[in-house]
């Protein structure tokens, strides 16, 4: 009997990813082990799910015993710290064994890539949402365009986890549907696009006033921000010819500004150190962040020094920064570590609460004397908690590609993404019998009828 060893440094996005491999091990005759680096509560959790009783727990932050498990198993998946991934992955290769992982390829996790060959081992990695499904999805459509001869002239993706409709309760339309973590890190990285051949790089603190409208059927006030690194994208994806290329993240309405006054304010910093002396309080953490005025109070500093509106205080005050309450037990605090206190306070989705995931692909291509416009839409809403939108997008996919292995469905050796076809097939064919399926549209136009379109503007 094969063994799958399921590494798990939380039980955010694991349950689906539980069930499924669990029912799926039923089926075809492998068993699910679990490591968890966390209390006894956690195991209770996952028991309470009642999928199966031949679970069996180790400690992960117990190395030994963690390479033991990986040792005597046939496939590892790996849903926890970078840190923690490498150690893993060095383990993985010097066992022989595959490690399936929904994390993004890093600068480390790159450097294995010559071990990972040398020892014949696969180590696949962005396998979960984004990265993932948005990889074998997009790279689907774009292997079908160039296979019948078409020139792909834009690329643009979207994606976004988002609290449903029926969830808001607060001035800000927004709960943490992900870590708190990931919400502040957000836009740090390279963001870089292609637009119409010129190459735009996007810094963090101005990410945020470059929301573009987007209209998306079934979907009310959203925006999307040109985040992460679509050069990436063009280099992965095969496209080259592609003058417009851009990727970016689908967001409600009105948080773009005042996240970007989060930003201006610098309660995004990971770095900065903060001592208040004996006058601790959010209150006088925020009035430390403005310019000092002997004589304005601090809502009339807000609206003076920042064009903070109306409304952007009531925002404010509702995630808690005008309260006289501080942070307790920090040996160093940054204003990083305050926004995510009172993030995790204010905006923690509750049990009953359900989030909403939507991806998007738009691509513009030319084949056979044609103008193609072609659209792939994935709207799903979640159940509750623990059986999110996002956790399943996440848990079936990773899924998906493990069973593949498992059923020697994929083949490749080495350090990977899904963006081959002899991976993202596999992967594809069983999320479409899991009813991950996107909505398509596709238009077409003459080459004439666009020259005519085009003259007659030029007329007008």
């Amino acid at each position: 009997m094969k063994t799958v060893l399921l590494l798990l440094s939380s039980d955010r996005f694991s349950i689906p990813l539980i069930r499924y491999l669990v029912l799926e091990g039923k089926r075809y005759g492998w068993k699910t082990c679990i490591g968890s680096m966390f209390e006894h509560s956690f195991v209770d959790r996952i028991k309470e799910e009642k999928v199966s009783s031949d679970l069996i727990f180790i400690n992960i932050t117990d190395f030994r015993q963690c390479d033991h498990a990986i040792r005597k198993s046939d496939l590892v998946i790996g849903m926890m710290p970078d840190v923690m991934l490498l150690q893993v992955a060095d383990s993985c290769i010097t066992h022989g064994k595959t490690l399936v992982s929904p994390s993004r390829l890093n600068r480390q996790l790159h450097a294995k890539k010559s071990q990972a060959e040398e020892n014949d081992v696969l180590l696949l990695v962005e396998c979960g949402f984004t990265p993932g499904l948005d990889h074998v999805t997009a790279k689907k459509a774009i292997d079908n365009i160039h296979a019948k001869g078409g020139n792909i002239s834009s690329f643009k993706t979207f994606s976004g986890s988002l609290v449903a409709e029926s969830c808001i309760d607060n001035p800000w339309d927004f709960k943490l549907t992900e870590p708190a973590q990931d919400v502040i890190s957000m836009g740090k990285g390279n963001n870089r696009h292609l637009i119409n051949g010129q190459l735009q790089h996007v810094p963090h603190q101005q990410l945020f006033q470059r929301a573009m409208p987007l209209n998306i059927k079934g979907l009310k006030n959203t925006v999307a921000i040109p985040e992460e690194d679509a050069l990436y994208c063009r280099k992965v994806y095969g496209l080259t010819e592609a003058s417009t290329v851009m990727k970016a993240r689908i967001i409600r309405k009105g948080f773009e500004s005042i996240w970007d006054m989060m930003v201006r304010f610098g309660l995004t910093n990971t770095t900065s150190k903060i001592d208040l002396f004996e006058d601790k309080s959010f209150r006088n953490f925020l009035r430390s962040l403005l310019p000092y005025s002997p004589t304005d109070l601090l809502e009339a500093n807000l609206k003076r020094t920042a064009n903070a509106s109306f409304e952007d205080i009531i925002k404010l005050k509702w995630l808690g920064l005008f309260d006289d309450e501080w942070l307790e037990g920090y040996k160093e605090i940054t204003p990083a570590v305050i926004l995510q206190h009172l993030l995790e306070k204010k905006f923690t989705m509750q049990p009953h609460d359900k989030d909403c995931i939507v991806m998007r692909h738009e691509l513009e291509y030319v084949c056979n004397n044609y103008h193609h416009t072609l659209t792939a839409t994935l709207i799903a809403q979640g159940e509750d908690q623990r059986n999110s939108a996002l956790a399943k997008a996440i848990g079936l996919t990773t899924g998906a590609a493990a069973k593949a292995i498992l059923m020697d469905n994929i083949k490749v050796k080495g350090l990977h993404t899904p963006v081959k076809k002899e991976i993202y097939d596999p992967i594809l064919n069983e999320l479409d019998d899991l009813g991950v399926a996107f909505h398509i549209e596709e238009t077409r136009i003459h080459e004439t009828e666009v020259c005519n379109v085009v003259s007659q503007s030029v007329d007008n």
